[in-house]
């Protein structure tokens, strides 16, 4: 019985620790982060110029140019629609935590849609002008489909369950500043990427579950891509740029992505797409 009362007692010590303790330590620790902090410029370019996009984003890497397949959305826009840039290659994110993000005209602007959405506005450029607005709002949903849905099944497989594959491939610790930093950041991550993914409900299914939502989403796709040139019709608009920006991760990040077999083998003309991209904004 006292053995029993002991074991109990040391459940018991371990739970608060771990729901009690520990997170109110760590809590106390952001904080403290956050109080002796320095605080934050608003922008880092001091000599900045007008109307020049100022694109933060993750050095440059062999085979996919970027790991942030938001990033080479967001370039990819910027060339379609001939606004003027300039990059700057960073591992610092954004004041909301995200990269890419730009600095244009004195401000810092995270997440790319926004970006996207801001400069339509400002430089009066807006290639959805070319279709009604049934046809937009195709595109709108297809980028939120695949933004918020295919590609974290993108990173489940890359980041929670290949990340020394993911690594060695485009030899990450080569072209990025601290090899160490890539070494920590390739044991942490796929702890961090499975739970976050367990927490936001797709990481509860089993694998062939979650390649399997992929698969539907990409076959829904190139059904609406039909034999188009591009999604919406004859000329590129945003879901395009959306559209490289994402599926070039499967395409060409050889780590052998379910995703990718499905392109290849069941919608080859989002593979020409995409090819068609990068011939006409990346020749």
């Amino acid at each position: 019985l006292i053995h029993f009362y002991k074991r109990m007692l040391g459940f018991l010590s371990w739970t608060i620790w771990t729901f009690g303790a520990l997170p109110l330590g760590l809590a106390a620790f952001v904080v403290y982060r956050k109080v002796t902090k320095p605080p934050r410029e608003p922008i880092q370019k001091k000599d900045w110029k007008k109307d020049v996009v100022y694109l933060y984003q993750f050095p440059l890497l062999p085979k996919v140019r970027t790991i942030s397949p938001f990033a080479m959305k967001l370039e990819t826009w910027l060339r379609m629609n001939d606004i003027k840039y300039e990059n700057i290659f960073t591992l610092k994110f954004s004041r909301k935590g995200q990269i890419p993000y730009i600095e244009f005209n004195g401000e810092e602007i995270p997440d790319s849609n926004i970006i996207i959405s801001t400069l339509k506005k400002y430089f009066n450029k807006d290639p959805e002008d070319a279709y009604s607005k049934r046809e937009a709002g195709i595109g709108h949903t297809v980028i939120t489909m695949l933004e918020n849905h295919t590609t974290p099944t993108g990173f489940d497989y890359r980041y929670g369950h290949h990340m020394p594959e993911f690594l060695e491939c485009l030899q990450v610790a080569k072209f990025y500043p601290s090899g160490n930093g890539v070494k920590m950041w390739g044991m942490i991550q796929p702890y961090g990427t499975r739970f976050r993914s367990y927490l936001q409900g797709t990481g509860r299914h089993e694998l062939e579950e979650i390649w399997e939502f992929a698969r539907k989403d990409l076959v829904a796709i190139s059904e609406i891509l039909g034999d188009k040139p591009f999604l919406l019709g004859d000329t590129p608009s945003t879901v395009d740029c959306a559209l490289f920006g994402h599926l070039a991760q499967f395409l060409y990040i050889d780590i052998g992505f379910p995703q990718r077999e499905v392109l290849v083998k069941e919608c080859s003309n989002l593979v020409a797409l995409v090819e068609r991209m990068k011939e006409k904004f990346w020749p």
